[in-house]
């Protein structure tokens, strides 16, 4: 499939694809490919040439499903190549009626799992599933320097608009009179307008973080990373049940629960985790096909506060956090640097949180103690596989929906034993249970989050 638009350029990368890039670089060497997948399912009567010419005008619209980068010695320099003409080559493979959706599920994985050449392939990949003697389904995958979640929602909206059936779940592409900001506009912005006050204040949370424990992340090689994913209908009652009492997001409440577990568990005064904001408030960012994704540092005071007044405090420091916007992620560096320079100690700020929240939201309701008594039952936390690896001493991923809440905690077990990443599940969960029945007073959320180590260890996927 060929595509034209008749335009080159090339230019600087923004610094969210700055940000993608070192995390697709650094989950290179564990074979990730850090990429998003789609199954499109096509409208009867669709044809392989109509397919081909919707995906050729994708290409054409959007830049960033058309850029290479040409790297450079020191990541902070590396460039983008928007190519004016090119040929995206799309697999077609014929399955059986009866195993359609199981064939083209694993067609996808295959699609998306080689790591993508970022100087020489484009950062989107395709194929197409026949069956019964025509096309019934399109995989995509794409990667993360191209796109993020929200960037697939205009891909999307195309895509259906031209010849796939809608996903009734699936969230619909945010409204707005802008056709969506260029990558290379939005690479260009953002230098002309700095990034002063974002680094200022990515500054002052440096300065008031808590120190990392002994084994640094940087102190270490490379560690084992495991994921330990968690589901309990006691904790979609109680998160819910606080987000009502507190009238915070449901966001804010994991948060809150996230940094004082942290913090408590570590004995610090202070809770931090970088937040994974998408930074696509502005109508020009809404609509726009590349990665507005990037990390932010947020830290609270957990001193002299009940739970209830710290969902408080985490709601003030995540709207400071994400008012002040992007920033090149070279400059959080260099104030992490400046700031143990200062300090004296070891910082890690790679804990990360990611909120995913789906087209329905989680139920908000007060909840009894019965309740979440008789709901504990229905729990499941296992090690298993993860999808993704992130430069992380540990990574919180929480997908959330009218269905519950889904995690999937990533930890280096280098830094963190797989026993401490079962006490702080365990621990995220209590505390949140507490918190439903009643606020959860300062004197007693240490007793709450550490009442005594978990007895029993769960097996590990070999």
């Amino acid at each position: 499939m060929r595509f034209a638009t008749g335009s080159a350029a090339h230019g600087p990368l923004t610094w969210s694809q700055q940000y993608y890039l070192a995390e697709v670089e650094a989950a290179r060497p564990h074979g990730r490919s850090l990429a998003l997948k789609r199954l499109y399912e096509l409208r009867p009567g669709t044809t392989e040439q109509d397919v081909t010419a919707v995906l050729a005008t994708l290409l054409e619209r959007h830049e960033a499903l058309r850029s290479t980068v040409v790297p450079a010695a020191d990541p902070e320099d590396a460039l983008q190549r928007v190519h004016p003409e090119g040929r995206l080559d799309l697999l077609v493979r014929d399955v059986p009626e009866g195993v359609l959706r199981s064939a083209a599920s694993q067609l996808l994985q295959e699609l998306a799992a080689p790591v993508f050449d970022l100087a020489r392939e484009w950062p989107v990949r395709a194929a197409l599933v026949r069956a019964g003697g025509g096309p019934r389904l399109l995989a995509l995958a794409f990667s993360h320097l191209a796109v993020d979640a929200f960037a697939l929602r205009p891909v999307t909206e195309h895509l259906v608009a031209a010849c796939a059936v809608a996903d009734p779940v699936a969230y619909p592409a945010t409204r707005s009179d802008h056709p969506g900001r260029g990558l290379l506009e939005q690479a260009a912005l953002e230098r002309s307008a700095g990034a002063a006050r974002a680094l200022r204040r990515a500054a002052r949370v440096c300065a008031a973080m808590p120190p990392a424990p002994p084994d640094d992340p940087r102190d270490a090689p490379a560690g084992s990373f495991r994921f330990l994913s968690h589901r309990s209908a006691a904790l979609d009652l109680a998160t819910g049940a606080v987000a009502l009492h507190s009238g915070e997001s449901v966001a804010t409440v994991l948060t809150a629960a996230m940094l004082t577990v942290d913090a408590l568990m570590a004995g610090s005064t202070t809770g931090y985790v970088q937040l994974i904001a998408a930074n696509r408030t502005r109508p020009e960012l809404a609509r726009a096909v590349q990665p507005c994704s990037q990390p932010v540092p947020c830290c609270v005071d957990v001193t002299d506060a009940s739970f209830h007044d710290l969902v408080r405090r985490t709601a003030a420091a995540t709207l400071g956090a994400f008012r002040f916007g992007s920033f090149p992620p070279a400059g959080l560096d260099r104030a992490r640097a400046a700031a143990e320079r200062d300090r004296g100690v070891r910082l890690d700020t790679s804990v990360t949180l990611n909120y995913r929240p789906r087209a329905d939201p989680l139920p908000l309701r007060a909840v009894t103690g019965d309740e979440l008594r008789r709901a504990a039952a229905d729990r499941e936390t296992a090690w298993t596989d993860g999808e993704y690896v992130w430069r992380a001493t540990r990574c919180l991923s929480i997908d959330a929906g009218a269905g519950g809440l889904r995690l999937l905690l990533q930890v280096d077990t280098a830094r963190h034993p797989r026993q401490w990443a079962e006490r702080w599940t365990a621990a995220f969960e209590r505390l949140l249970c507490a918190a439903a029945r009643a606020d959860v007073p300062a004197g007693r959320l240490s007793r709450v989050v550490r009442p005594g180590a978990v007895r029993r260890r769960l097996p590990v996927p070999k």
